[in-house]
């Protein structure tokens, strides 16, 4: 599906949004869904008048296995190099459990939550941080829900890939980020707030629909509605 010029959700990807953008000669993929969901992206590059080895750049915004299942997949079929916020590495690499537990709860069993028991490792290529550059999209980081979340800023295009620092709901408007998998909702909440303060007509988040138009006003209201500053 076309969000925007140039920007494109992938069909049929289940509860979790995967993002492709097309840039003059080359493709950009954020995030890669479960596992089996890298042909299907593939499929979508290829609708868009691209092949697979367009693809130059994976970035994820975070290591949750719904976001980073296909990743190592993807690489293989594209050849393209894997960008994930430097603090998530760890958990993409296997050096530490792939969904961290959040504070208070006993624990958070990923088979239980995503439907899947195997999420393969790979060692990412390229580690962000805050202000770097990648495919012109500018990262920011929004920690929270993992604690090497990033956002990824295209201010030409005036879209925001937020992850799961926000959701969408279906008539466009933002909703907070899931409470029970989040990891440290004061930081998520404090992210936010960040996120309001970022001009921008169109955000994409993890789940649900893109948060558009006016984007950031409708992020400044869920935060007026839900969260004040005290």
């Amino acid at each position: 599906m076309q969000i925007a010029e140039g920007v494109y959700s992938v069909d049929d990807t289940g509860f979790v949004n995967v993002y492709v953008l097309a840039r003059p000669g080359r493709v950009v993929v954020v995030d890669t869904g479960i596992p089996g969901t890298a042909e299907k992206i593939v499929a979508c590059v290829r609708g868009a008048g691209y092949t697979e080895a367009d693809v130059t750049t994976i970035i994820l915004t975070h290591a949750d296995p719904d976001h980073s299942g296909s990743a190592r997949r993807l690489k293989e079929l594209t050849g393209a190099v894997v960008a994930i916020g430097a603090a998530d590495a760890p958990r993409v690499r296997g050096e530490l459990p792939i969904k961290a537990q959040r504070k208070g709860l006993a624990g958070i069993v990923t088979r239980a939550v995503t439907g899947f028991s195997h999420v393969e490792t790979f060692d990412p290529d390229v580690l962000l941080h805050e202000g770097d550059t990648v495919e012109d999209l500018t990262v920011l980081e929004v920690p929270g829900h993992t604690d090497g979340s990033i956002a990824l800023l295209d201010r030409s295009g005036g879209f925001m890939v937020v992850g799961d620092a926000l959701r969408g709901d279906n008539q466009g408007g933002a909703q907070p980020p899931s409470e029970a998998m989040t990891y440290d909702m004061k930081r998520a909440w404090d992210s936010v707030r960040r996120l309001a303060q970022v001009p921008c007509d169109i955000m994409l988040p993890g789940h649900g629909r893109p948060i558009m138009p006016g984007a950031s006003d409708k992020v400044a209201q869920l935060l007026q509605d839900l969260h004040p500053e005290r």
